[in-house]
Order: C-alpha cells, then sequence, then structure tokens
C-alpha cells in the first residue's frame, strides 16, 4: 500500500512539475488544503497589521480561512477588485502590494466566469514584497498542464474530482523550505 501511495505523490509531482515528491501532501479537497495552509502556515507567520490580498474572483475556500486568520491575528484582508469583464484589476492590484503583504492567495481560474488571472506576474509582484503566494488551482488542472516551479508560488492546491478522479481527494503542493519551517 505505501508503494502505491508514493506512486501517486510522484505521479502528482510529474503533473504539477514539483521539484520533488516531498513536496506533496494529499488533502482530501482543495477546501481542506488551503485550511491546512491557513492553520499551520498562516496561524505561525500572519501577525497583527499584515495582509492578506485576495481577489473579488476567489471562491468562498479561498476567502474564509483567510478572514478567520485575519480575525484571530488582527491581520487586514485586501481584495483585488475586477472590471466589468470579470479581469483583475492589475493597477488596483500593484497598488495593494506594500511591506506589510504577508500572503497572496488566489485562484488560477475562477469557477463561475473562467477568467484565468495572471498568476505569474501577480505572484512575481507580491513576491517583491517577500510575500508567500498561495494558487487554488482547482478549475485550472484539468484544462492547462501546471508548472509550479515556473509560477513560483509557495503553495498549489487542487481537488482530485476536477481531474476525474475520486471524491475526497486533493493535494497540496508545498515548498520544500516552507515546510521546513
Amino acid at each position: 500500500a505505501t508503494e502505491a501511495f508514493e506512486g501517486a505523490r510522484e505521479s502528482v509531482r510529474r503533473f504539477l512539475n514539483a521539484p520533488s515528491s516531498d513536496q506533496i501532501i494529499f488533502t482530501r479537497s482543495a477546501t481542506e488544503a488551503i485550511n491546512l495552509v491557513a492553520k499551520s502556515w498562516g496561524a505561525q507567520h500572519v501577525q497583527a497589521g499584515d495582509e492578506i490580498i485576495v481577489s473579488h474572483l476567489e471562491h468562498h475556500a479561498n476567502i474564509v480561512p483567510w478572514q478567520m486568520i485575519a480575525r484571530e491575528k488582527g491581520a487586514i484582508i485586501r481584495v483585488v477588485p475586477v472590471n466589468d469583464r470579470g479581469e483583475v484589476m492589475m493597477e488596483a492590484f500593484h497598488s495593494l502590494l506594500g511591506p506589510k503583504t504577508r500572503l497572496l492567495a488566489i485562484a488560477h481560474a475562477n469557477n463561475s466566469l473562467g477568467t484565468v488571472l495572471p498568476v505569474e506576474e501577480m505572484t512575481r509582484a507580491a513576491k517583491r514584497y517577500g510575500a508567500r503566494v498561495l494558487i487554488d488551482g482547482a478549475q485550472t488542472v484539468a484544462h492547462s498542464p501546471v508548472n509550479v516551479q515556473q509560477l513560483d508560488c509557495d503553495f498549489y492546491v487542487f481537488s482530485g474530482h476536477k481531474i476525474f478522479g475520486p471524491t475526497g481527494i486533493g493535494a497540496a503542493y508545498i515548498r520544500k523550505e516552507i515546510q521546513e519551517i
């Protein structure tokens, strides 16, 4: 059984182009993966006055855990607006970033409009301020190749049923340096 489990972990590693299968954590869903990140990394690293940025396009599952952490820690949620075409307003996004930005938590693609967010550009911008980046890939993994190394994100989550797998399984890519912390 362990061999099959590790084989599945290696398959997910290849699927996301993660550097190591040790960076893949199995969960019950993308929602649980986001909650895992919020309750572990977020609870340790988000402090009073820190800012968490989400977009107006986020699924409820990528808003509520961050609201809870913000309330618990005294952090601030900042929301990237969208235009009438359902696209994130990049000028507004850049104006939200700053030295207090601790986390950018965004969808790779929106679950209702299908808007694909410019996650590479957004990640690069957030990293200039030392922020960590979580990408909710639930709506993307079945439609586009994902390369977490190219995206340079710290966390990437998705659910198995979105790629025609069984319900009740998901995965999170977590950058090794964060796991070590």
